[in-house]
C-alpha cells in the first residue's frame, strides 16, 4: 500500500468530508457514518462495516470537490456565518420536516399497520425522536449558538465555565440522533417499498431517506467544524479547559 493511501486510511472521516465535502456521497453509499461517529480513522471505520478499503481510496482520490449543497467550505471562514448557515437551512429544514413525517408515519401505520407491524413502532420511534430532536435545535438556538457567535467576537458569558460542556451534551444527542436514524433504517428494509405501498407510503420513505442525508450533513458541520472551532476560539481567549478536557469533541 502507498504511503498516501496509508495516510487517508489513518485521518478520520469527519475530517476527510470537512476537507471535501463531496465525500460524503461516498461513505453514505456504503453505510459509513461520517458524522456522530466522525472522529472514527477511515481504516477502522471501513474494517467496523466490513467495506473493502481498496474502492473507498480509489473514490475518494476521484471524487468531484462538488455537493448538492454546492461549495460550503467558504463558510468555514466565519464561525458566525456557518452557525446562521446551519440554523438557516438545516434547522428550518429540520422544523419544517418534522411534523410532515410525524403525520404521515401515523397515516400509514394506521392504513398499512395490519400488514406490517413495525410500521406502528416506526411511528412511535419517530414521535420520540420528533420531542428530542425539537429539544436539541432549541438548546443550540438559545444556548450554545449564542455563546459559540459571542466566543467569534472575543467575548464569553460567565456561564457555563466553558464551551465544552454544552458541546459534550449535544454531542451525546448527536449520538442519539445516527441510533435512531439507524433504527427508521431496520424498521423500514433501508427504505425500500413493499409492492402494496400507496402514495403517502412512498412519501413518508422517501422524506425518511431526504431527512436522512440532510441530518448527516447537519451533524458533520457541528461536529467536525463547528464545535471544535469554537473550542479553539475559548482557547484562543485564555480560558482554562484542563478540567474539563475530557469532554472535547477531537
Amino acid at each position: 500500500m502507498s504511503a498516501v493511501n496509508a495516510s487517508l486510511l489513518e485521518r478520520t472521516v469527519g475530517e476527510l468530508v470537512a476537507e471535501q465535502p463531496s465525500r460524503s456521497r461516498i461513505f453514505e453509499k456504503v453505510g459509513i457514518d461520517y458524522c456522530c461517529k466522525g472522529n472514527v480513522a477511515l481504516g477502522v471505520a471501513c474494517e467496523a462495516k466490513g467495506v473493502a478499503v481498496e474502492p473507498i481510496l480509489a473514490a475518494l482520490k476521484t471524487q468531484p470537490a462538488v455537493t448538492e449543497d454546492g461549495d460550503i467550505t467558504a463558510l468555514y471562514k466565519s464561525a458566525d456565518d456557518l452557525v446562521d448557515y446551519i440554523v438557516n437551512k438545516h434547522h428550518a429544514y429540520m422544523r419544517e420536516c418534522l411534523p410532515r413525517l410525524a403525520f404521515m408515519t401515523e397515516k400509514v401505520a394506521g392504513v398499512h399497520g395490519h400488514e406490517d407491524k413495525r410500521l406502528g413502532q416506526l411511528h412511535q420511534a419517530f414521535m420520540q425522536f420528533k420531542a428530542e430532536t425539537d429539544g436539541h435545535l432549541d438548546k443550540e438556538e438559545v444556548m450554545l449558538f449564542p455563546f459559540i457567535k459571542m466566543l467569534a467576537k472575543g467575548q464569553r458569558p460567565p456561564f457555563p465555565p466553558t464551551v465544552m460542556m454544552p458541546i459534550r451534551r449535544m454531542l451525546e444527542e448527536h449520538l442519539d440522533h445516527g441510533r435512531n436514524l439507524e433504527h427508521f433504517r431496520e424498521l423500514t428494509d433501508d427504505y425500500v417499498p413493499p409492492p402494496q405501498a400507496c402514495n403517502t407510503y412512498l412519501a413518508m420513505l422517501q422524506g425518511l431517506e431526504e431527512m436522512e442525508g440532510d441530518l448527516h450533513r447537519h451533524i458533520h458541520l457541528e461536529n467536525t467544524v463547528l464545535y471544535p472551532w469554537a473550542e479553539r476560539m475559548e482557547q484562543d481567549l485564555g480560558v482554562d479547559q484542563s478540567a474539563f478536557s475530557g469532554l472535547s469533541c477531537h
